[in-house]
């Protein structure tokens, strides 16, 4: 176990001790770049950071695999901001780390943030910012600081999800719902949850829905519930929602994944 996990068992941070200390970072960063994926944890980071930073530009970085939802948000916060929104259209990298892990039924949310992590502290030091903001809610260690050049802020550490809902709300007149109740903005993590399930028979969420009720972000109920994992019938409407704004070989890929949870035993739930 590393250092910082060690000193995370020792002493839990409050929801307060943690949003004071964003508010710190913040208050201290004049310039910051902000990752926006169009779901309501980056919505939000962007919103708090609209109230306290003097100079806040947003960064997308389109992965082929944001929900249309999560667009139409998107240009709406850039409508209501009118601050400077770079989009970074990289779509093959992500397209093929997908089919990767899929066909492997192994989660891609780790290697997929770590290459959209690259690109905005790519664009961050071509900026001069002074810090990094994300919509991350669990803290690195003990801190919503992430000691790197620029440091990243953690900006949802600390905050429950009616906080950041009224943050958005009132920062640009939005609601979020959940897509098919497992994301606001990523249309391969329900698939990639499935097929996870039927080969090992639990979430690869485990963990980080685990901290979250360390945290007290949520009770031990709501993780049970967050863990089932979707139905083919949840797929399908998923599918069905996308398939004329994603990319040709996404909705291919997607498609074949319903048909294979379709003639196995485990995905025939329910009278799907």
């Amino acid at each position: 176990m590393c250092r910082a996990c060690r000193r995370q068992i020792r002493h839990i941070p409050g929801r307060k001790e943690l949003r004071e200390k964003v508010r710190e970072a913040l208050e201290n960063s004049e310039k910051v770049l902000v990752a926006v994926s169009g779901g309501l944890d980056s919505l939000a980071a962007l919103g708090l950071a609209l109230r306290i930073c003097d100079e806040v530009v947003a960064l997308t970085v389109d992965t082929g695999a944001l929900h249309p939802e999560a667009w139409r948000r998107i240009i709406l916060a850039r409508r209501r901001s009118g601050i400077r929104w770079e989009i970074i259209g990289d779509q093959e990298p992500f397209l093929k780390l997908f089919e990767e892990r899929l066909t492997r039924a192994e989660s891609p949310c780790g290697p997929c943030s770590r290459m959209i992590t690259r690109r905005y502290e790519r664009m961050a030091r071509e900026l001069g910012v002074d810090a990094i903001v994300t919509g991350h809610e669990l803290p690195h260690g003990t801190s919503p600081v992430v000691p790197k050049d620029p440091p990243v802020i953690r900006a949802m550490c600390g905050m429950t999800e009616n906080e950041r809902r009224e943050i958005v709300e009132e920062e640009f007149g939005l609601a979020v719902d959940k897509i098919s109740g497992y994301t606001s903005n990523c249309i391969v993590l329900p698939f990639a949850l499935k097929l996870f399930y039927m080969k090992y028979g639990y979430s690869f969420e485990a963990l980080r829905l685990a901290a979250m009720v360390r945290y007290g972000y949520i009770s031990r109920e709501d993780m049970k519930q967050i863990m089932t994992p979707p139905t083919l019938s949840d797929l399908k409407e998923l599918l069905r929602e996308c398939e004329e704004w994603i990319p040709e070989s996404l909705k291919q890929m997607l498609q074949k994944i319903i048909n294979k949870i379709s003639n196995s035993d485990l995905g025939r739930e329910n009278g799907d």
